[in-house]
């Protein structure tokens, strides 16, 4: 555990010194904290942005005003774990593009399926108090298990509990790998 707290630290302040990866994280994870937001509400901004003929400054109000949808449609639990996917999210994908940059090569087949695997978690966690696991509970539902989400005790919020372990997880592989000093195996 300790050695895995040194290689984040080391990771983070490697990575992190470079502005360009500060703004990428951030880029990202604002990102898919919207996505996350506006998920229960993509067809209500599809129709707005697509047929309305109000001005730009209209639907721009209406898309911003669908973010207080984090306050209303989520449970204090749902926002929490989305809000930490959404950074999660963010600052793993800006150490992998950093780590596939300083490397010229690949993750290696085990941490860039961890590292996937995490991402991919992440986006099957979001979900509001309302709708629960959102993408996985309209997956299960093409399998008719969807009331499946109903017997858990916290509703399918055990996917977004899920997916923040497994983005740390992920975090942990690549920071270990950015840690570890390059070796140039040249003969």
């Amino acid at each position: 555990m300790k050695g895995n707290l040194k290689n984040l630290q080391a990771a983070f302040s490697e990575v992190f010194a470079n502005t360009s990866y500060i703004t990428l994280a951030s880029t990202l994870a604002i990102v898919a904290f919207l996505f996350a937001v506006w998920l229960p509400n993509f067809g209500l901004i599809i129709e707005v942005f697509s047929t309305s003929s109000a001005p730009l400054a209209a639907k721009l109000k209406v898309a911003i005003s669908l973010l207080g949808g984090i306050g209303t449609n989520f449970s204090f639990l749902s926002a929490g774990y989305t809000i930490t996917i959404a950074a999660l999210f963010g600052i793993n994908l800006a150490m992998i593009v950093y780590f596939l940059k300083r490397t010229r090569a690949g993750l290696g087949k085990q941490n860039l399926a961890a590292g996937v695997g995490g991402i991919a978690s992440g986006a099957l966690g979001i979900g509001c108090a309302a709708c629960g696991s959102f993408i996985l509970s309209t997956t299960l539902s093409s399998f008719g298990a969807a009331s499946a989400l109903a017997i858990l005790p916290l509703r399918g919020g055990e996917f977004g509990i899920l997916s923040v372990v497994l983005l740390a997880f992920s975090l942990i592989l690549i920071s270990r790998k950015i840690a570890a000093p390059l070796i140039c195996n040249v003969k």
